[in-house]
């Protein structure tokens, strides 16, 4: 199991609750790439248009359930990237943020997030959020 050592930077905000301003990575062997995930099912139909919350959360649902598929779990996350359309708001930046919160509410030591872009669109219309992972044990 690979061991993590999380470092706050005390000049920015607390997001200890979401992520790790650092994040130290030792002694692992296996290392497992999400690419980005929308929500999006076979026939590329998002399911909650206009809803990145909602979305947020079908999305980690499907992170999971690839990342127990190939023998990892949630406390193997080891970064994450934040991708939106611009039309994603404060106020369902903080619906986004609680629902990643939830999903590592169990996680001892939080991962290292990238940056979080902001772009004029993704793969499919509807689709606001994509997310991706890098986990390792």
């Amino acid at each position: 199991m690979a061991i993590k050592q999380a470092f706050d930077n005390k000049n920015l905000p607390n997001m200890s609750g979401i992520f790790s301003w650092g994040l130290k990575l030792s002694d692992f062997n296996d290392v497992f790439f999400v690419t980005g995930h929308t929500d999006c099912d076979p026939n590329f139909v998002t399911r909650f248009p206009g809803d990145p919350v909602a979305q947020t959360q079908v999305i980690l649902a499907q992170m999971k359930d690839l990342i127990e598929e190939a023998g990892f779990s949630v406390h193997d996350i080891v970064r994450t990237d934040w991708t939106f359309v611009k039309e994603v708001n404060s106020e369902q930046f903080t619906g986004i943020a609680a629902a990643w919160q939830e999903y590592l509410k169990d996680v001892e030591v939080k991962p290292a997030t990238g940056t979080l872009r902001y772009v004029e669109r993704l793969g499919a219309p509807d689709v606001m959020v994509e997310y991706e992972m890098m986990l390792a044990k």
